[in-house]
């Protein structure tokens, strides 16, 4: 027999147990106002989604029991981007750049809270809900591109977007902004072309009572903030074939068509792979990554009192750089490395020979133990963030959602620890011996 919901059990298991309390007391106020009788039925699922996330629960405040349905019945895991891309266009419904946005708010934040309800459920595994992000993420670029007119068909001239980073990677999180390089054949259309791009950065990134569609950053773009905002593809070719940076090539692992209807992203990125995956001397490769780990952990990864879970002492940046090490190193005579995937890069290396299985296992196992505590870090208000505090108390809702439970917070920071020791050992054997 199936156990009632119980919201009184699911609020001692909720990360945030006052905060639950609290919303759930309001919740239940609204819900008679407004005679929704049963609104969710899973309550236990609303306890627990108002304890693990303010940006959610505000959300599900602002637009009532038609979000609420979400709870009980969340949207199915989109298998493509095109799926969704679909779906977005049924939807638009006319109106200016504006009105699209806000419906694309809307349907974005519904697709979200459907993710969050599956993966808290035990559904979604941490692949597949940063999978089903990255889909959302590119459903709504389009659609969102579509209605300030930038499609090739809309502007007479072709275009294109590149992702980069974790957009890249199709390992998109909650909170996860979007690094995107724009891309036309020439120079003819730039400026024109411009206006609409910047435009469009500056109302999808806008503040809204349903958040902002996304945060936008294109700093990583040739010649960063100095470049033109739209590069052509001669000029985007001619920067990545000339001798480069180390660190500009670890960030070019990472970059792959997001929106692509013409193909000249897809003509970019192989006409630049050759020189990316060059043959590299493995000793100036470790020198260079080597020096670029330890200026970031000096200068961003030590913040007094904090763990910093992305730049810090075996954080995530260690197996990021690990990861671009391997590639960088093997890529040219083993192909299946180009791959914009840190878990598939990983595997891939270990199943050649270039990882051990004991740094393997290490890199891969703090991956996933990290990224599912960046998860409960940025849930509560969908920020790019990734550093908390490091005291028993105020790292007690993390210990929670990490499964510790009340009583666990001292275990989840000697988890982290081990965690971030083991790491770091992987890193070293990788990359850099010496690094301490």
């Amino acid at each position: 027999m199936n156990r009632a919901p119980d919201p009184g059990h699911a609020l001692e298991l909720a990360w945030r147990p006052e905060s639950a309390a609290s919303s759930l007391e309001r919740w239940q106020q609204v819900c008679a106002q407004e005679r929704w009788h049963g609104v969710p039925g899973d309550a236990e699922m609303l306890v627990r989604v108002f304890g693990a996330s303010w940006y959610f629960t505000r959300f599900l405040f602002y637009t009532g029991a038609a979000a609420a349905i979400f709870i009980d019945r969340p949207l199915p895991v989109p298998a493509s981007a095109a799926d969704l891309s679909q779906q977005f266009t049924q939807d638009e419904g006319g109106g200016d750049a504006e009105a699209i946005l806000d419906r694309l708010r809307l349907r974005r934040n519904e697709f979200m809270l459907s993710a969050l309800v599956r993966w808290l459920r035990g559904e979604l595994p941490a692949a597949e809900l940063e999978a089903a992000l990255t889909r959302l993420a590119e459903a709504v670029l389009g659609a969102a591109l579509s209605a300030f007119g930038l499609r090739p068909a809309q502007l007479g001239a072709d275009f294109a977007v590149l992702g980069m980073g974790r957009l890249a990677g199709a390992e998109m999180g909650f909170g996860s902004d979007l690094d995107l390089i724009f891309l036309l054949p020439g120079d003819a259309e730039g400026a024109r072309v411009s206006r609409r791009v910047q435009r469009f950065l500056r109302q999808i990134a806008a503040a809204a009572p349903l958040g902002p569609v996304y945060e936008v950053d294109v700093r990583l773009r040739p010649h960063g903030t100095a470049g033109a905002l739209i590069t052509s593809l001669r000029s985007f070719v001619e920067y990545h074939c000339a001798p480069r940076e180390t660190w500009e090539r670890q960030l070019m692992t990472r970059c792959r068509p997001v929106f692509d209807p013409a193909g000249i992203g897809a003509d970019a990125v192989a006409r630049i792979q050759p020189h990316i995956y060059a043959r590299h001397d493995p000793g100036v490769l470790r020198r260079d990554i080597a020096a670029m780990r330890l200026r970031v952990e000096r200068e961003l990864g030590r913040p007094r009192g904090r763990y910093e879970l992305k730049r810090g002492h075996g954080g995530i940046m260690d197996v990021d750089f690990a990861c671009h090490y391997l590639q960088l190193a093997h890529g040219c005579r083993a192909p299946e490395l180009q791959t914009c995937s840190t878990r598939e890069a990983l595997r891939v290396a270990q199943r050649l020979g270039f990882l051990s299985t004991s740094a393997g296992a290490a890199l891969r196992d703090g991956y996933e133990f990290l990224r599912r505590l960046e998860t409960c870090l940025r849930l509560f208000d969908l920020k790019n963030i990734s550093s908390f505090p490091m005291g028993i108390s105020e790292c007690l809702p993390l210990a929670r959602a990490m499964g510790y439970g009340a009583a666990g917070p001292a275990r989840f920071l000697e988890e982290l620890q081990r965690t971030a020791v083991s790491v770091r050992q992987g890193y070293q054997e990788v990359v850099d011996p010496n690094i301490s």
